[in-house]
């Protein structure tokens, strides 16, 4: 027979008998204790797989917004080579970050404030990250393409991760180890593999070394903007950088801007809004969005796919010719940003 307490668990005897009650009293909460133990374990174990499921949840949707950008920015570098045959390379990047800049003052009323009130102490940072990003990258790229393909523009581009790596032994004082070295081999050998063709042609080897120059200020502009980014906000960040940036290059406008811009086509409009709308306004809020939500070495795992996106679109919609040298190179090249953003990630964990 079971003895209980008032309340007790079901199926319970009352009993006149003092030890018997005390007796009954112990076991009610033995399993009181007991309940509530197992309601507690249920609880924790529904927040955690709630926890899990949000996580991954949030996973999948970073990493399709990456293949996106992979997406956007693979073919803008197919849209450059066809603007480089109507424009000059300093009057498309004008156009372009003039027609961008309009999209982000847009903007800028909804989505410019930043967190908090911009420090002056990270002006000096601003006006770096407007210049690499604008001026650095866009004028060395927009003059690679008048003699680089579009495919292998966007393979070159590849050494940005590798080159960030770089920076953080740099600015972070970290030890460079055989990873690394490993890597700046094989990208060092893919880029010698993949520009080997227009190295021969003795003038166009200007094309290949203003893509790497490219590739540097894409990885200063992504180091640089990375505290920014988690202090003010991602595309805070992205618009004022874009702003700032194309101020320093409205010097550069030539007498022939308006005759030029005037003289383009509807297929070069139609690639330069592409450029100026989805890869740069759109293109550069996801990517100093993923900056601030998974860090720059995460967010460069989208140059294994730009540069695939690069090559088919060269080869669909401008003809461009894909050789055994392409695909060595490329391997090379994809295997040094794989070895260079495995070190970054193990080194961050």
């Amino acid at each position: 027979m079971n003895y209980c307490v008032n309340d007790g668990p079901p199926n319970c005897e009352k009993s006149a008998n003092p030890v018997q009650e005390k007796l009954g009293a112990f076991k009610f909460v033995v399993w009181k204790q007991d309940s509530e133990s197992t309601l507690l374990l249920t609880e924790a174990f529904s927040l955690v797989m709630a926890s899990r499921a949000k996580r991954s949840q949030r996973t999948f949707l970073d990493y399709g917004l990456l293949i996106v950008l992979s997406v956007v920015w693979g073919l803008a570098f197919v849209a450059i080579r066809m603007l480089d045959t109507e424009l000059s390379f300093v009057n498309l990047t004008l156009l372009r970050w003039l027609v961008a800049s309009a999209g982000y003052l847009a903007l800028l009323p909804f989505l410019g404030k930043p967190r908090t009130p911009f420090s002056r102490v990270d002006v000096p940072r601003l006006l770096l990250i407007g210049f690499f990003n604008v001026a650095g990258y866009h004028l060395s790229l927009n003059y690679a393409e008048v003699s680089v393909s579009a495919g292998l523009a966007g393979l070159l581009i590849s050494l940005g991760p590798v080159f960030s790596a770089l920076l953080a032994v740099a600015l972070l004082k970290e030890k460079i180890g055989r990873r690394l070295i490993l890597a700046i081999v094989l990208a060092v050998s893919g880029a010698a593999i993949l520009s080997a063709g227009d190295l021969s042609g003795g003038s166009a080897v200007y094309g290949p070394l203003a893509v790497v120059l490219a590739a540097l200020s894409y990885a200063l502009f992504a180091v640089l903007a990375k505290p920014l980014v988690n202090k003010y906000g991602a595309l805070p960040v992205a618009i004022w950088a874009g702003l700032v940036g194309t101020v320093m290059i409205l010097p550069l406008i030539p007498a022939s801007f308006i005759s030029d811009v005037s003289g383009l086509s509807v297929a070069g409009w139609q690639a330069l809004l592409y450029l100026s709308v989805l890869s740069t306004v759109m293109g550069y809020s996801l990517f100093y969005t993923l900056v601030e939500k998974g860090g720059v070495s995460k967010v460069m795992i989208q140059l294994y796919l730009a540069p695939v996106f690069s090559v088919v679109g060269g080869m669909l919609l401008l003809g461009e010719s894909v050789t055994m040298d392409t695909f060595l190179g490329g391997a090379a090249m994809l295997l040094a940003v794989w070895i260079a953003t495995a070190r970054r990630r193990t080194l961050q964990e």
